[in-house]
């Protein structure tokens, strides 16, 4: 029976995989299949935060893993201007309008069927965290926005405190950016270490 739930765990990670991999995006199947298994079996509440959306391929993998839990949503925050001091966004939008960016971002989630299970926040992160209703607690934090230290910083201390307890916080990029390798340093004792894989990094909130 064990043999069979992971054979079609397998195959539904392939799915999304496919969906995924056809947006243009910076995390690979590895590290999208952890957020989906966050997302649909761990995160103790259906809530799930995704700081940096980009194109949607991270957003897929979240709202996938919504889908097969059966309830939730990813609420999906970005400017969906890129992010000005980094080259390569402004290299890959300097043909895009202001609108571009976000109706592909919202019609490569449309093509995945998961418009129900996301909210896009068009917003600068730490603006839609003073919009964010004070009881509602997040079982998942996904941080992939800007990743300037003082950015990352700013990010944690805003969202943190809604994060549930028994809740988790995934930083993008560590080791391969310095700003989020620094915070993850300093975070407070009551987010605990939990693992480290394909340029992710986890810790679950304890307490405080």
């Amino acid at each position: 029976m064990e043999a069979d739930y992971q054979e079609a765990l397998n195959g539904r990670l392939r799915e999304v995989a496919q969906a995924a991999q056809s947006v243009h995006g910076f995390i690979n199947e590895h590290a999208g299949a952890l957020l989906y298994q966050f997302a649909r079996f761990i995160a103790p509440v259906p809530t799930v935060v995704e700081l940096g959306s980009w194109r949607g391929r991270s957003t897929i993998w979240l709202a996938a893993g919504m889908l097969d839990r059966g309830e939730g949503q990813v609420h999906a925050v970005d400017t969906w201007q890129g992010t000005p001091h980094e080259p390569e966004h402004q290299s890959l939008l300097a043909e895009y309008g202001p609108d571009d960016l976000f109706n592909e971002f919202w019609g490569n989630i449309m093509s995945a069927g998961l418009a129900d299970q996301v909210e896009p926040v068009r917003s600068p992160t730490v603006e839609a965290a003073r919009g964010w209703p004070g009881d509602r607690q997040i079982g998942l934090l996904f941080i992939d926005a800007d990743h300037n230290y003082e950015a990352v910083r700013r990010d944690f201390e805003f969202w943190s405190p809604f994060v549930a307890p028994g809740g988790y916080i995934v930083f993008d990029d560590v080791p391969d950016w310095q700003g989020p390798t620094r915070l993850i340093t300093e975070l407070p004792k009551w987010f605990r270490f939990l693992n480290a894989k394909h340029n992710l990094m986890a810790f679950q909130r304890i307490a405080g």
